[in-house]
């Protein structure tokens, strides 16, 4: 009995530094293997939906979809989050050398859905200082359809101030944000996976 609990312990104790060295993903890989397979892939932005509010004045018809766009220009540029993304992206998703798709969706969290007015005439609306934006991104392989993997992006609660003077600017901040944090995820998870298959 003796001898079966000492070897139960130094099985145990080899165990304990391979379980260890596994770095704790930010997002869920849902499959590896294909994950690992990505070499190009493209961003859907075809599940996006219109303005939060049709009523705030000055927005752009589709918000999360400009955001989007902006978010992959911006972040395309030499010294962008997706240049460190080692996939090559591809503007058309019907594009025959496209391996995964991504997608994001973007969830609004507060509150109070729409604008409340600071008071007075003059002043801007200002959201309920608990609004803010996530999002979720979704990786799928492009042959079969399936997930291969998810993450979640939370901005944190930008108050308006002087690079936001209204609450539209104030959602496209926080919008583009939760997007960056998702991607960051990714590439995050992407590298612990190629460093520990």
């Amino acid at each position: 009995m003796r001898l079966k609990l000492w070897v139960f312990v130094i099985l145990a104790c080899a165990a304990a530094p391979t379980a260890a060295r596994r770095p704790k993903l930010a997002g869920k890989v849902l499959d590896a293997a294909s994950l690992s397979n990505v070499k190009t892939y493209c961003v859907d932005t075809s599940n996006l939906k219109g303005p939060l509010n049709a009523t705030v004045p000055g927005d752009v018809p589709q918000p999360e979809t400009f955001d989007v766009n902006e978010f992959i220009g911006t972040e395309s540029e030499p010294k962008g989050l997706l240049s460190k993304l080692p996939w090559k992206l591809e503007a058309d998703c019907a594009a025959p050398g496209v391996d995964a798709i991504v997608r994001f969706d973007f969830r609004f969290q507060g509150g109070i859905q729409g604008v409340v007015s600071a008071g007075g005439q003059d002043s801007q609306p200002q959201p309920p200082p608990q609004d803010y934006w996530r999002t979720d991104i979704q990786v799928s392989d492009k042959a079969s359809s399936r997930a291969i993997y998810k993450a979640e992006g939370n901005p944190v609660n930008y108050p308006l101030g002087r690079t936001t003077t209204t609450i539209v600017e104030l959602y496209h901040v926080q919008r583009q944000r939760a997007a960056y944090y998702a991607m960051a995820a990714l590439i995050s998870d992407l590298k612990a996976i190629s460093r520990n298959p």
